[in-house]
C-alpha cells in the first residue's frame, strides 16, 4: 500500500488557507510543535507576543494531536493576535514532520522554532534577524542560552544555573550539536539542502544542520544571551527514561558526519 504523504497534504491545505490571510508577509516565522504542552502554554505565549519585533513575524502553531486542553488559551490569543495561526493534526507525525509542514506554510524570510516550555529574551528575535541582515552569507545564526532545571522561571526573573555558551560556527565544532536550541535560519536553506529528517525523533535537528553545513552554508553566532532554556525531565530530548533512543540518534548523526568534523579539524591545525 502506498504511504500516504501527509506532510505535502498539509502544506497544500495551507498554501490554499494562504489565500484568505493577510498579504504583508511577516520577516519571521516562528514555528511551533505543540504535544502536551497545557503546563507551559500560558508562559509560552507570554514570553512570544512581547518580543520586540513581534508585529513582524507569524506564529504558526501546529498542534500533533495532543491530548491535552491547549486549545482554549490558543484561541484567546487568536482573537488578539491575527499574526498567530493554528491548525490541530488527528495523528502526530513527530517534532520534525510538525516542523516540515510549518516551514511549508511558512511566509517569512527567516524561520526560528519555539519550544513551549523555554522563554526568551524581548529582543531574542530581533537581535537575530539583525544578524542576518547585516550577513547576507549567514545562512543560520544562534546564541548563548541559560540554563535552568526550575519550570515556569521567566527570562527576565529566573536565576541562572549556567550558560550554554555554544563555541563560535566552525565546521569542526559542528561535533557539539550546534547551533542549540533556538536558531534561527533563512528559509531559503531548505531549498538548497532539504528539509528534516523525520525519520529521526531527537537529533533531526543536528542532522540537518551538519548536511547544511556539508553543501556549503555558514553560521555565525550572535552575541548576547536570549533564551532561557529549560532542561524538562519529561522532554522528547531530555528524559532519561528514552536515553538508550536518545543515544543512538546521536551515533547515527556521529557515523555520518564524522569525517566532515575530523578533516574541518585537520585543515584548522594546518592553518595555525
Amino acid at each position: 500500500m502506498k504511504k500516504i504523504n501527509y506532510t505535502l497534504i498539509f502544506g497544500l491545505f495551507f498554501l490554499f488557507c494562504m489565500v484568505i490571510w493577510p498579504k504583508d508577509c511577516p520577516r519571521i516565522s516562528i514555528i511551533t510543535s505543540l504535544y502536551k504542552g497545557e503546563e507551559f502554554i500560558e508562559g509560552f505565549f507570554e514570553s512570544i507576543v512581547q518580543q520586540t519585533v513581534f508585529d513582524q513575524c507569524e506564529l504558526i502553531i501546529i498542534n500533533a494531536n495532543s491530548p491535552e486542553n491547549e486549545e482554549e488559551i490558543i484561541k484567546k490569543y487568536m482573537q488578539q493576535y491575527p499574526n498567530i495561526r493554528y491548525a490541530r493534526l488527528s495523528f502526530d507525525p513527530g517534532i520534525y514532520g510538525v516542523w516540515n509542514m510549518a516551514i511549508q506554510a511558512a511566509r517569512g524570510e527567516f524561520i526560528t522554532n519555539a519550544n513551549v516550555d523555554d522563554r526568551l529574551a524581548r529582543d531574542c528575535y530581533e537581535v537575530h534577524m539583525k544578524t542576518l541582515d547585516e550577513n547576507p552569507d549567514v545562512d543560520l545564526t544562534y546564541s548563548a542560552m541559560y540554563f535552568t532545571r526550575k519550570p515556569h522561571e521567566t527570562f527576565e526573573t529566573h536565576k541562572p544555573q549556567e550558560i550554554l555558551n555554544y563555541p563560535e560556527f566552525s565546521v569542526s565544532n559542528m561535533r557539539y550539536c550546534l547551533p542549540g536550541y533556538n536558531p534561527m535560519w533563512r528559509k531559503s536553506m531548505h531549498n538548497k539542502h532539504g528539509f528534516f529528517d523525520d525519520s529521526f525523533e531527537t537529533a533531526g535537528d543536528h542532522e540537518m544542520w551538519c548536511r547544511a553545513v556539508k553543501n556549503g552554508s555558514v553560521f555565525k553566532k550572535a552575541p548576547g544571551v536570549h533564551c532561557l532554556y529549560y532542561n524538562n525531565p519529561k522532554g522528547l530530548s531530555t528524559d532519561d527514561a528514552r536515553w538508550e533512543k536518545i543515544k543512538k540518534e546521536i551515533i547515527r548523526v556521529g557515523m555520518m558526519y564524522y569525517k566532515m568534523w575530523d578533516e574541518a579539524k585537520h585543515e584548522e591545525k594546518r592553518d595555525q
